[in-house]
């Protein structure tokens, strides 16, 4: 009778753990229960090494070895299902020896079946923008220059281009009319729970290099705030971390710069949002956000690789509520 209890057990494990294995438990169309495995999406920016004339001016806090450290971690960490990385993917994009180290990440992520999704930063436009952005494109197979959604269970983030230099006047007329119209299509869609916005550049930091980019919160932002599911806004481009919070609108604005060389901050906060992170160092170090849904919500990490490059460990945690309204 044990020998036929065991039997039972061993097939029924064997059994989970095969399904735990593919991502279409996740993703399934007929599949609406949250899978306890591949349950996390990582989100990361600006993963470009140093430049050459950085390397010489610019204390770079050891930016390339942190940038493997943190890849590693994540191909490592079983449970992750999608990773999105919002732009400066690379120093160069156009140049296609500097997506060596990205290439073999990728090509883990694709072995492990981990699903990868960009926007484009400045850096994946630098010297040939149309070479940069073709390169993008090979890799991300889903990218689009004027905006595009992806649904990860009942989350789905739309990524946008904040790269307007680079977009004509139809084209920025044309992202602007589709991402009122999608917020307003996820906000009726009864799959969805939660929406989150990712771009690359940073509608408020006040990073010492680059700050707060007007545009994009000329642009990006009222809908953003009128949406009754949009509760984060994701970016890059100042390498900081930083959380700002609406508290009027409950909206959550993340800056995760954190795979790049690290900007200092300035005194002051960026006009009417406070920066809720109250750390005295210069520097935030490099990390990761890692969400993980639970039936409440969306439950993000930033995980931070200390000083002396160990790590990665939880700094900061947010939960982000479904059903807020």
């Amino acid at each position: 009778m044990r020998i036929k209890r065991l039997i039972v057990y061993s097939i029924f494990f064997t059994a989970i753990l095969q399904t735990q294995g593919r991502g279409e438990i996740l993703f399934g169309e007929d599949n609406n229960f949250i899978d306890s495995v591949r349950n996390s999406i990582i989100f990361i920016s600006d993963t470009q090494a140093p430049m050459g004339f950085e390397k010489i001016f610019v204390r770079t806090h050891n930016n390339e070895e942190a940038t493997k450290i943190i890849f590693n971690a994540i191909v490592g960490d079983s449970t992750v299902a999608s990773i999105f990385m919002l732009g400066d993917i690379t120093a160069m994009s156009s140049f296609d020896h500097n997506w060596a180290t990205i290439d073999s990440f990728l090509t883990d992520l694709k072995a492990r079946r981990i699903s990868a999704h960009a926007a484009a930063g400045n850096h994946d436009y630098l010297l040939t923008s149309s070479k940069g952005e073709a390169n993008l494109s090979k890799r991300f197979p889903d990218f689009k220059r004027t905006g595009y959604t992806v649904q990860v269970n009942s989350l789905s983030i739309i990524l946008l281009n904040s790269n307007f230099k680079r977009l004509s006047h139809s084209e920025k007329k044309q992202q602007l009319e589709w991402y009122i119209n999608e917020l307003h299509t996820l906000d009726q869609d009864t799959t969805v729970k939660l929406i989150a916005v990712g771009c690359h550049h940073s509608p408020f930091s006040n990073s010492s290099i680059v700050g707060s980019d007007k545009d994009v919160r000329d642009t990006f932002i009222q809908p953003f705030l009128k949406s009754k599911k949009s509760r984060l806004f994701i970016s890059g481009h100042a390498h900081t971390f930083q959380y700002f919070k609406d508290t009027v609108e409950d909206k959550h604005f993340l800056v995760i710069g954190g795979g790049g060389l690290l900007h200092k901050l300035k005194a002051g906060e960026p006009d009417e949002l406070k920066d809720q992170v109250d750390w005295s160092t210069e520097y935030r170090m490099f990390h990761y956000v890692r969400g993980v849904f639970t039936p409440d919500g969306l439950l993000l990490n930033v995980m931070m690789l200390n000083e002396d490059l160990t790590g990665p460990k939880s700094a900061f945690e947010l939960l982000i509520p479904f059903n807020h309204r």
